[in-house]
This record gives structure tokens, sequence and C-alpha cells, in this order.
């Protein structure tokens, strides 16, 4: 049976490991050629595994396709690159998902309470890779959409948005550049949205950034975190979105199941997670 996604190519970047992984994964699962566009073609990290060539392995263990692409999203040559390669490969671009993301340690202020304040150089790699990488990505990507006047661009937010970290001003900031895209798109063929998990969800890099100044080396899974599943499904419902039904969104995954899945979908999604989940689907 095809899958939801057959005949779609989906670019997902960030995808050597994390969040970008499994939705790489998911999408490969349900029929789509993924392009695993990420820098990491070789582990330097036991405590953050995974590459592009990985993520490749495990598509294609999910009987898809992927492939995987070195992509720079601070460099604009490499981006481009990328976006080439997809279409000489494949000559179309279904879905856009500008995953890559940082999120540096810090204050914004001067130091207080022995916490430090975010190196200069930190803050601006941070909007570099989280707000100038995805433009960069969309810009690349965006008028071969544009040309089949279909597609589906999916930028990544999260809860700090409505924070007053830096990292939430960068995730603000992809917020703000989702509703300005997608009122340009909407009569276009384009849609362009935004997702966010609940909450936090294990990953490598959460292990990682969770582990007492990072000495540890356990991925132990933590208790109350919900699994991955409910984000990939809401990153597969927003691959499919269409710019005459649902554009121009900012939702977390358990909002987007509540919004855009069906009644089978949603239950099973509300026995697999923890309370809070299910809570936010109603928020």
């Amino acid at each position: 049976m095809a899958g939801r996604l057959a005949g779609k190519v989906a670019i997902v970047t960030g995808a050597s490991r994390g969040l970008g992984e499994y939705v790489a994964v998911g999408y490969a699962r349900e029929g789509a050629k993924v392009v695993i566009a990420a820098r990491t073609e070789k582990e330097t990290d036991p405590r953050l595994p995974g590459t592009i060539y990985h993520t490749q392995k495990l598509c294609e263990e999910a009987g898809g396709e992927g492939f995987p692409v070195v992509c720079d999203v601070t460099d604009n040559n490499s981006v481009e690159k990328m976006v080439e390669s997809v279409m000489a490969k494949y000559g179309q671009i279904d879905v856009l998902m500008t995953n890559a993301a940082v999120q540096p340690a810090g204050l914004m202020t001067p130091a207080r309470d022995g916490f430090p304040p975010i190196k200069l150089k930190s803050w601006e790699l941070e909007f570099n890779i989280n707000v100038h990488g995805p433009f960069r990505c969309i810009r690349a990507a965006i008028p071969h959409m544009l040309e089949r006047k279909s597609g589906s661009i999916i930028n990544i937010s999260s809860v700090a948005a409505r924070g007053g970290s830096h990292y939430g001003a960068t995730k603000r900031a992809i917020e703000a550049m989702t509703i300005g895209m997608a009122a340009e798109c909407k009569e276009k063929g384009v849609a362009v949205n935004a997702m966010k998990p609940v909450g936090g969800i294990e990953t490598p890099g959460l292990l990682f950034g969770r582990q007492p100044s990072n000495r540890g080396t356990s991925t132990a899974p933590r208790p109350g975190l919900p699994k991955p599943d409910s984000y990939v499904e809401a990153a597969i419902l927003l691959a499919l979105a269409t710019p005459d039904k649902f554009t121009g969104q900012v939702y977390n995954d358990a909002e987007l199941i509540q919004r855009l899945a069906d009644e089978k979908t949603k239950e099973r999604f509300r026995k697999e997670n923890p309370q809070n989940w299910v809570a936010a689907m109603t928020a």
C-alpha cells in the first residue's frame, strides 16, 4: 500500500540526529524520497550520535529512500548546492522542513548569580543558524515549489518562543517569518506553517544538554517525556497541508493532531502520551 507521502520529495535540514532524524524516517516510511540535509558525515562525540548516512540507512530500513547531502545552513552556497543536487536527482521539491538549530548556553544580560552571559559569537551563530538558515533554505527551494504551484514549508519553533531567552528570540522570529511568508504564498499554492513539540522529547541533544556540565555519558530515557511518534505524525500531517486549508499556523504537535488527525489517531496518541501532552491538545 502506498504511503501518505508517496511520490513526494521532502528536504529535512538537521536530519543527522534527533527530531530531524525521526521526521526523516517517518517521511520515508510514508513513501517520500527524503533529502537528509545536514553537516555531520562522521560521528565525533558518542554523546551526540548520528550522521547523514546513518539516517539514510534508517530511512531505507523503514522501506523508503534517503538521499544524504552535506549542507551547512549558515553558508548560502552550501544551501544552493544542496537544492541543486535535489533538483538534479528528483526534479521537484514538495516539502521543506527547516529543522536545523542550535541553542548555546548563557544569559542575555551580564553574569548574575553565577550564570555567565552568552558569548557574542554564540549569539550571532544562533541567529545565523536558527533564523537566517531557514530563510536561506526557503529562498533556495521555494522557486521550485512556486513553479509547480504546490508545496509545504514547515518551520520549527519552540515553547521558548513565548519565553524570554535568546533561543526564544530566534524562535519568535521564526514564527513571525512563517506567518508573513504564508500570507505571501497563500495564492501561489504553497503552504507555510510552523510546529513545535509540547515540551521536551527524548533526543541525543536533549540528553546531552541535561547532563551536568555535559560530563555524563548516560543516555537513559527520562520519565514523563513523550516519545517522538506524535511529533512525527504532526510533521506528516503538515507535509500534506495545502494553502487553501491550512497555512500561516503555529501549533505544537498535540494541537496539530487535534486539528488535522482523524479520531482514531487522536485517541491513539491520547493513550500513548503523558497527561500534559493530552491537555495541550485543547489548551
